[in-house]
């Protein structure tokens, strides 16, 4: 016979429980069977074409519809947060992005040309180099400020995701508790209507014929589509643990970047600035010394030429202690002859 052919789908596999955390135990497990044994026994004492058999038959339909609906709707529930989630995630890592190009810009000798002269203790840049790097700084403080505020928006919202995700979990949890018992159920029921299924073959053949095709049959469908539920809500709860840690390790990054990376870049700054300070004080000591220098060196060549006595006081830095010391050194000369002129005259009076 040519055409379409349907054919029965073959025996399931042995009844699963859920694995993991949601197992059931064993106190629960034979009040399960309990029930199971109970309801399906009421298939034996009834007519197998009365329209009570098919009531009957399509509760098992309804086995665990409740937490299926439930946990349909926590799920849409989650993906509508997956949205903010996944925007506060993609604005961190444009803002990260652009707090690294930032850096970049600031780091003194990187791609730089006006930080290639000279520079002070050998990291920071002097002169005109130094002040335009400040200006530049003072000019990126705006976007780096920007950065991290948008940052810290995408921090609070990752917490918020957080606080929802901890309560979803919470809140699922006891529906796949739930969730595992019905498929308990359902997999004691396709066991029991089996058994009751051959002892009726002998005595009742169509009693038999009837319980597999419509009890046993409802059992078994209502059993695969409850363990195709509790897998995909399984991931989905398991998933969101793994969101919820993901969401603190960001945090942490963000905190990081907020609070370590631009302070230090903030104390790198004022470091240099106060550096800079130190430098312009250095520099101004350095020509007090150089004057005074110039004055000691005249101020011995004047004695040396017989002036009257000059009182020199000098200030000595490190930069010029050489010239100091030879600038002292003749004016000791001048002062021993002017001495010795005093003693020559002192004899000839």
């Amino acid at each position: 016979m040519n055409g379409l052919q349907l054919e029965p789908p073959g025996p399931g596999g042995p009844a699963q429980d859920p694995a993991g955390e949601f197992a059931l135990g064993e106190a629960t497990a034979a009040r399960i069977k309990a029930v199971a044994r109970e309801y399906a026994g009421g298939f034996v004492a009834i007519e197998a074409q009365s329209p009570e058999f098919d009531r009957m038959a399509a509760r098992i339909a309804l086995i665990g519809a409740e937490e299926v609906r439930a946990l349909s709707d926590q799920a849409r529930l989650a993906m509508a947060r997956s949205g903010r989630r996944e925007g506060a995630v993609a604005a961190v890592h444009a803002q990260l992005a652009r707090l690294r190009a930032v850096l970049e810009r600031l780091n003194p000798g990187i791609g730089d040309e006006l930080l290639k002269p000279r520079k002070f203790l050998g990291l920071f840049p002097r002169g005109d180099a130094l002040a335009s790097y400040f200006d530049r700084y003072r000019d990126s403080e705006g976007e780096i400020e920007a950065a991290l505020a948008t940052m810290a928006t995408s921090r609070d919202t990752l917490l918020q995701d957080n606080i929802a995700v901890t309560a979803y979990r919470r809140t699922v949890r006891p529906m796949l508790s739930s969730l595992a018992e019905a498929i308990g159920l359902c997999a004691s029921l396709d066991e029991r209507f089996e058994r009751l299924a051959g002892q009726l073959d002998a005595r009742d053949p169509a009693k038999a014929q009837r319980l597999r095709q419509v009890a046993l049959f409802e059992a078994r469908q209502r059993h695969g589509d409850l363990l195709t539920q509790m897998a995909v809500s399984q991931q989905s709860y398991a998933m969101l643990g793994i969101v919820h840690a993901n969401n603190l390790e960001l945090v942490k990054g963000i905190d990081r970047a907020s609070a370590t990376t631009v302070a230090a870049l903030q104390t790198a700054i004022v470091a240099a600035q106060t550096l800079a300070n130190q430098q312009i004080v250095l520099d101004r000591i350095g020509g007090v010394t150089a004057a005074a220098t110039a004055l000691g060196n005249r101020a011995s060549g004047a004695s040396a030429a017989g002036n009257a006595r000059i009182a020199l006081d000098s200030a000595e830095a490190s930069q010029q202690v050489a010239a100091l010391r030879s600038a002292i050194a003749e004016v000791s000369a001048s002062v021993d002859a002017l001495g010795s002129q005093q003693q020559s005259a002192l004899g000839s009076l």
